[in-house]
């Protein structure tokens, strides 16, 4: 990893630890009492303008938005519909850089501390250590061999319900390596995943991550034409209709990364980037058409 990675790296996993400090809301409430462990259960965002994102999320989502205290760090809460989506941390530090934002999302574990032991003994490091945070549990954030970073979770208050959220909700997590095979057999170690071979992306090897008898995410190896991709999970959020979402994405000052292509979920998936470079994903999912399919 090169210096300038290093230190944007540590400038994002900076307000998190402080945001960690203080009080956040409890995932559910009321209290679910079930956990999915091995599911990303909540997203946050680290932003180096938390007014542009917003607008963004606000006017492509149609998210609403509620602040929790004040001053700098103060982190601010997204709602789909009155249910609690994500989070958003302003890190004004970030703008002079390349990539001024980055979504981190959180893998739900048994027992965080053991996780967060697991990933550095195979190669990862610890970003945060675990630490309790009241309402919402105990959290740390690490980041995997490839330095690839994210969050670990187990919530005070249990997992969202295993359910297909409405458009404008979260439906996968993507992981890109340039081995998907370690990649895979890292993360089934720790998510206690079955690992399923799944159709290739392209040429590229394509694998599931399965626990609790739904597929929770998947793995694809960077393919050698693209390798200057750094590994890094994308996230996607479910959209109606994937074009018209593109074009308003562009309209509220994001970037096209990748336009829909027939070969990947029959043109219904598309990559994009806020204005302040986080990048994520849109995917057009109608359960009935799917399943007619």
């Amino acid at each position: 990893m090169n210096a300038a990675h290093r230190l944007l790296l540590c400038l994002i996993v900076a307000l998190p630890m402080r945001t960690m400090a203080a009080e956040l809301p409890p995932l559910t409430d009321p209290p679910s009492g079930s956990y999915q462990h091995g599911k990303i259960v909540w997203l946050d965002l680290v932003t180096a303008d938390l007014a542009i994102a917003r607008r963004f999320y606000g006017g492509l989502f149609g998210w609403t938005f509620a602040e929790l205290g004040d001053g700098a760090g103060a982190y601010t809460m997204a709602y789909k519909a009155g249910y609690p989506v994500s989070g958003m941390v302003e890190r004004k530090e970030l703008r002079n850089k390349e990539r001024q934002a980055r979504w981190i999302g959180f893998l739900s574990v048994a027992n965080v501390e053991a996780a967060a032991a697991s990933v550095a003994g195979k190669g990862g490091r610890v970003l945060i250590p675990p630490r309790q945070v009241p309402d919402r549990g105990e959290m740390a954030v690490v980041a995997d061999p490839d330095d690839a970073p994210f969050g670990l979770i187990n919530s005070a208050s249990g997992d969202p319900a295993d359910e297909l959220g409405p458009a404008g909700d979260w439906i996968w997590a993507l992981y890109q390596s340039p081995d998907a095979v370690s990649a895979a057999a890292f993360y089934q170690d720790l998510g206690g995943y079955e690992v399923v071979e799944a159709d290739p992306v392209g040429q590229a090897p394509h694998f599931l991550l399965v626990a609790g008898g739904y597929a929770r995410g998947s793995v694809v190896e960077i393919p050698a034409e693209r390798s200057g991709l750094r590994p890094d999970w994308l996230y996607f959020a479910r959209v109606r209709n994937v074009s018209e979402s593109l074009a308003q994405a562009v309209a509220l000052g994001g970037k096209v990364v990748m336009e829909p292509r027939p070969g990947v979920l029959n043109g219904r998936l598309a990559v994009i980037a806020d204005p302040s470079g986080a990048p994520l994903g849109l995917m057009e999912w109608d359960e009935a058409r799917v399943e007619a399919n």
